[in-house]
C-alpha cells in the first residue's frame, strides 16, 4: 500500500469502524495526519499571530497566589488558545474521526478489541483523582482522627 492509498482508504472508509487496517494503512495515515497538524499549526501562526495576554495574566495569578485557582483566568487563557488555532482546530475534528476508526480497525488486525483504547485516559483519570486530596475541607466537615 502506498502513501496516498492509504489516505485515500482511511479517508473513504472514515466512519468504518468494522474490518481491519493493516500497519501500513494506519502509520501512513498517522504520519498524514501529523504533517497536516504541521503545516496547518504554522499557517495558524501566520494568520492568527499568538496573544497570550490572558495567559501570562493567569500564570501571574499563580505566582502571585498559588493555592488559589482563578477559574475566570483559566478559562481565558483556554480560549485564547482556542481561538489562536482556528483552522487546525477544524482539520483536527475533521481528520479526528477517520483517525480513530482506523485505529479502532488497526486494534483488530492485531488481535485486540477496540475496548483497550479506554487505557488512554487511564493518565487523566490518575490526573484527576490525583487532585482530589488537594481539595480545602469544608468548615464542620472535617473529622479529626485522635490515636489511641
Amino acid at each position: 500500500m502506498t502513501f496516498a492509498g492509504a489516505i485515500k482508504v482511511c479517508l473513504t472508509k472514515f466512519a468504518d469502524f468494522r474490518g481491519v487496517a493493516t500497519r501500513r494503512e494506519y502509520w501512513y495515515f498517522v504520519l498524514f495526519t501529523v504533517l497536516v497538524s504541521l503545516v496547518l499549526s504554522t499557517v495558524d501562526g501566520l494568520i492568527f499571530p499568538p496573544v497570550t495576554t490572558a495567559q501570562d495574566a493567569f500564570l501571574a495569578s499563580l505566582e502571585a497566589n498559588p493555592e488559589s485557582l482563578d477559574a475566570a483566568l483559566l478559562n481565558a487563557a483556554l480560549m485564547e488558545s482556542w481561538n489562536a488555532t482556528p483552522i487546525s482546530n477544524l482539520v483536527g475534528f475533521i481528520l479526528g474521526i477517520p483517525l480513530l476508526a482506523a485505529l479502532v480497525r488497526r486494534m483488530r488486525d492485531a488481535g485486540f478489541s477496540a475496548w483497550w483504547m479506554l487505557l488512554s485516559w487511564v493518565p487523566l483519570l490518575t490526573f484527576i483523582f490525583s487532585l482530589l486530596p488537594t481539595k480545602t475541607a469544608e468548615q464542620g466537615n472535617t473529622r479529626i482522627r485522635t490515636g489511641n
